[in-house]
């Protein structure tokens, strides 16, 4: 299931480097408002462009959130017992950027299971995934799952970190509250073992 922690991180200084980044954050919807900054797996999969912006991206989100992962790293190194390492070839973990409207009331996100390792053949070994709740509007954001086959909701916090297995059927949860001109920002991650280590990516 879901393990739940506060990270002594500073969102706010997240957020604005977020923003501060916005010449990177790629349209992912042409119904709703909806970003990611830089390239992920699960929507760019073993593509050229991802292969390719990581070169660029990976080493700007290392500068500017180089003390973030080094929490989460240490944070994960304590769960897991073990070290944990990021890898320069895959894309580092970055941020999904959703700006409120009035879709998201009524729509929540696709069910899924968290499969990156395997549509980046990076084996099946020990798989986790991770979200940070760095900025939420005012009615919060949360996590839609599936639990003995009933849906369930598990609200977030700022600062939070939700990690689980990535085999629980889950969904961004639709927004509660329309205010215009509010955010949900969240970090993403995954891990799994590579040559015998744990490596950080998305």
């Amino acid at each position: 299931m879901f393990t739940t922690q506060i990270l002594n991180i500073d969102t706010d200084s997240i957020a604005d480097k977020v923003f501060r980044l916005q010449q990177y954050w790629i349209p992912r919807s042409d119904e709703f408002p909806f970003y990611t900054l830089g390239r992920c797996t699960y929507l760019d999969g073993k593509t050229p462009a991802y292969h390719e912006e990581i070169k660029t991206l990976n080493p700007i989100l290392l500068k500017e959130f180089g003390d973030t992962y080094h929490i989460i790293i240490d944070y994960l190194s304590n769960q897991f017992k073990e070290p944990i390492e990021l890898n320069s070839s895959l894309a580092h973990p970055s941020f999904h950027i959703f700006i409120s409207s009035p879709f998201l009331l009524t729509h929540a996100g696709l069910w899924h299971q968290d499969y990156p390792h395997l549509t980046l053949d990076l084996g099946d070994v020990d798989p986790y995934s991770f979200t940070i709740a760095i900025k939420l509007p005012t009615g919060g954001g949360g996590l839609d799952f599936i639990d003995n086959n009933k849906q369930k909701y598990l609200p977030y916090q700022e600062g939070s970190i939700i990690g689980h297995s990535g085999e629980i059927i889950h969904r961004m949860a639709s927004l509660k509250k329309y205010i215009p001109d509010e955010y949900r920002i969240t970090m993403q991650g995954h891990l799994i073992r590579i040559n015998g280590v744990l490596t950080m990516f998305w």
